[in-house]
């Protein structure tokens, strides 16, 4: 890290925003100058200045840490062990500085993603964490392209942090620098120097504490040493819960345990008589805490642990891949190639469960995670897998064969995934008359919507109804079935949506949409329908925009206003009405909290999209001629504008930046945008987005945003003179008019208060 690195500041305004965002990642491509022709990226490009200066520092934090323990094995002299262990606690220091830093570094092996071309390079795919932000190789690989100096070598030096992680067998480890005083630092200083004298000789008698398992564990260990308690004792305390935990007759006070250590920390925590250890290794318990969320199957989920580590205790990588293969996030963003690997060590679990008392629960526990991981697999993945008798198999983008013996349970579940996504393919093109359904995909059908078999028969011919001879969608049919496709179950919304969202005539689509709008009316479950929405739109990768998106955004406000007849009155909609911003007691309470903590789950990937979103259409504004089925700017104009209706009915501070960002943007009559804008027809269609974002302000009652709107009343003639001619319908002048008066009432009802 350079001088320039360590100095790292960010201008007033920018400071202002990265508070507000409360650390959402943009990772907006730019370069190295981080320049644009617009006011909102450039904002948010410094503030990826901001998250790529901490994300450096996580990785210098990492190789550090990795050096040091790995100095335990090398020739390295006590002088270049304190200058590493100084410049990592230093490193740590610069992290705290991080807005609302929760004191927690994390690092765990994922596994699901190859960091180089060569097979197996897998298991060096480590995620670094904290707060909400991640590192990995990935990344490192961004941040090198988007900062070609002082970016550079990244991606070399955390790979070689992660191998070495690799071989000293460190697949987990997590950092708490407490409160951040000086006490906590020397804490951390000899936790570090008691990790290299346990690594330097892990079978040290009189220092080393065995866990319940035989195996010396660094954190009993280091949990004696660190509180000036002999080993001895220590190991004594272990025998001792020993037989409470893999007895034959286990405490059912010890059921939330893993492990003896996580019981002697839940007990220390009560009596206060030891102190937790800062940096703890290869625990068990940050292998199971993505599990599941479900705390009545806490119970199962400690007993496949105990399971795991009871046979590969010896090997922390073999307990963590195993633990990863029975977990549903294992399965997220997994490459197609770690499938094969990820299911057999699945298998091989199932095989184990088979030989114990509790057989059924730990199976179907680990059953459940598998099933919903390979579920959220997009059907790409199955596109080249197979299944035949015992074995599947899979084909890389060579087209070599690669084949698994896998429990047969787990190959009813492949075999079902691979048939569902073909199904899929058929139901979107189910307006071509050649295209009919078998038994087995009425089968495949029944069991996706948890529906007998003869509603899916039903469903498949609603859904055909709908189409004409010639392929075009009819609202009339679809409306006069709703209540048919309500009765085939929950699932409906999420089968209709991803089937029909992309219907190639743009009049299907807004046919679509109107009649998917009647059909929300009817459903009970919205919560889920917004889920389903929301996760298309921002689950993928930040390089998409779709036509289906606005759509998405529509119905969403819909759900958001579900039960309140905000949409029953109008049988054509392309956008929602601008009265929804009046709404207050209007919307449904029971869907802004789901909302919310989604946007909370999602910051880095719905600044992606916005940034994305914008960048498309300064290219398009600037453009005169577009290619058929092109996305033009009025289009994007109008997704800006359904974005903006939508963040501002959740409320939040996210959602406040966002929607001031896109007034500074729209509302600056000299702007690039504005300057280089081709069709000026679109200046209209802007100055509706302004007036929109200007309303969707004032629903946060922000005092301080009275002077941003003051601004951009005031910029009115500047605005007309952007016309070529005279605006003929004074639309400048009527937008300006409607902004200053909502100002104004907002400011005399007495709503506006001070941030």
């Amino acid at each position: 890290m350079n001088d320039k690195d360590d100095n790292f500041k960010l201008d007033q305004s920018a400071q202002a925003l990265f508070k507000q965002l409360e650390g959402i990642d943009d990772t907006y491509r730019v370069d190295e100058s981080g320049a644009s022709q617009s006011s909102l990226i450039d904002l948010l490009n410094q503030q990826t200045k901001l998250l790529d200066h901490y994300r450096k520092l996580l990785a210098d934090a990492t190789c550090l840490f990795a050096g040091i323990i790995k100095s335990s094995s090398s020739t390295s002299t006590s002088r270049d062990i304190d200058h590493k262990i100084q410049a990592f606690l230093a490193t740590l220091k610069k992290i705290a500085e991080f807005p609302e830093f929760n004191r927690k570094i994390y690092c765990r092996l994922r596994g699901q993603q190859y960091t180089s071309d060569q097979s197996g390079s897998e298991t060096y795919d480590y995620e670094l964490s904290f707060n909400n932000i991640l590192l990995d190789c990935q990344m490192a690989q961004i941040i090198e392209e988007r900062e070609k100096s002082q970016g550079k070598g990244l991606y070399t030096k955390l790979m070689d942090a992660f191998q070495s992680l690799s071989s000293m067998n460190i697949f987990n480890f997590s950092i708490d620098t407490g409160a951040g005083g000086e006490e906590d630092y020397r804490k951390l200083e000899l936790n570090l120097r008691l990790l290299i004298k346990f690594y330097k000789n892990a079978d040290q008698e009189g220092f080393v504490v065995l866990n319940e398992y035989g195996q010396p564990s660094v954190n009993l260990t280091l949990l004696a040493a660190m509180n000036k308690v002999k080993p001895v004792s220590l190991q004594n305390l272990v025998d001792k819960v020993k037989p409470s935990i893999l007895g034959p007759s286990p405490d059912k006070g010890l059921a939330l345990f893993a492990t003896v250590y996580d019981a002697i920390l839940a007990s220390m925590n009560r009596r206060k008589d030891l102190k937790k250890i800062p940096i703890e290794v290869n625990n068990a318990q940050l292998l199971m805490e993505n599990l599941h969320t479900d705390p009545e199957r806490t119970t199962v989920v400690v007993q496949i642990s105990r399971l795991v580590l009871a046979k590969y205790g010896s090997s922390p990588r073999m307990a963590s891949e195993v633990i990863n293969s029975i977990n549903s996030a294992g399965y997220v963003n997994m490459r197609p190639e770690v499938m094969g690997s990820r299911l057999s060590k699945a298998s091989d679990f199932l095989e184990l469960a088979e030989q114990t008392d509790n057989q059924e629960d730990l199976q179907s526990e680990a059953l459940h995670n598998i099933e919903e991981g390979l579920d959220h697999l997009p059907d790409e993945m199955y596109d080249n897998m197979s299944v035949k008798g015992s074995e599947a198999s899979t084909f890389n983008i060579k087209g070599q064969e690669t084949k698994f013996l896998l429990h047969d349970k787990i190959l009813d579940f492949l075999s079902f995934f691979i048939r569902r996504s073909s199904i899929k393919k058929k139901v979107q093109d189910i307006a071509n008359k050649n295209v009919w359904f078998d038994d087995d995909d009425y089968a495949v059908i029944a069991k996706d919507f948890t529906i007998s078999k003869d509603d899916a028969v039903k469903l498949i011919s609603l859904l055909r109804d709908c189409f004409d001879f010639n392929g075009n969608f009819r609202r009339s049919f679809f409306e006069k079935n709703i209540q048919g496709f309500v009765s085939c179950g929950s699932k409906v919304f999420e089968f209709l949506w991803h089937y029909l969202k992309e219907l190639p005539l743009r009049n299907d689509r807004v046919s679509f949409l109107n009649a998917l709008q009647t059909l929300v009316a009817h459903l009970e479950q919205p919560k889920v329908a917004l889920d389903i929405l929301l996760s298309d739109i921002f689950d993928r990768s930040a390089k998409y925009v779709n036509f289906s998106d606005r759509n998405a955004f529509i119905l969403a406000t819909a759900l958001l206003c579900h039960g309140k007849d905000q949409y029953s009155r109008r049988s054509h909609i392309e956008l929602t009405p601008e009265d929804v911003l009046q709404t207050k007691d209007e919307l449904n309470l029971e869907t802004i909290p789901a909302v919310q903590e989604f946007f909370d789950l999602h910051h880095d990937n719905i600044i992606q999209k916005f940034t994305l979103i914008t960048e498309r259409l300064l290219k398009a504004s600037a453009k005169e001629n577009f290619a058929e089925n092109e996305m033009q700017p009025r289009f994007l104009l109008y997704l800006i504008r359904e974005m903006v209706i939508f963040f501002s009915l959740i409320g939040g501070k996210s959602a406040h930046a966002i929607i001031r960002g896109v007034i500074v943007e729209f509302g600056d009559p000299s702007s690039a945008y504005y300057k280089e804008m081709k069709n000026k027809e679109n200046l209209r269609h802007s100055l509706q987005l302004l007036q929109i974002a200007a309303r969707s302000l004032l629903r946060f009652a922000e005092l301080e945003d009275m002077g941003l709107l003051g601004k951009v009343v005031s910029n009115k003639d500047a605005f007309v003179q952007l016309y070529d001619e005279p605006d003929p319908l004074n639309h400048v002048q009527r937008v300006m008019e409607n902004i200053d008066k909502d100002a104004q009432n907002a400011w005399q009802s007495g709503k506006l208060h001070r941030s």
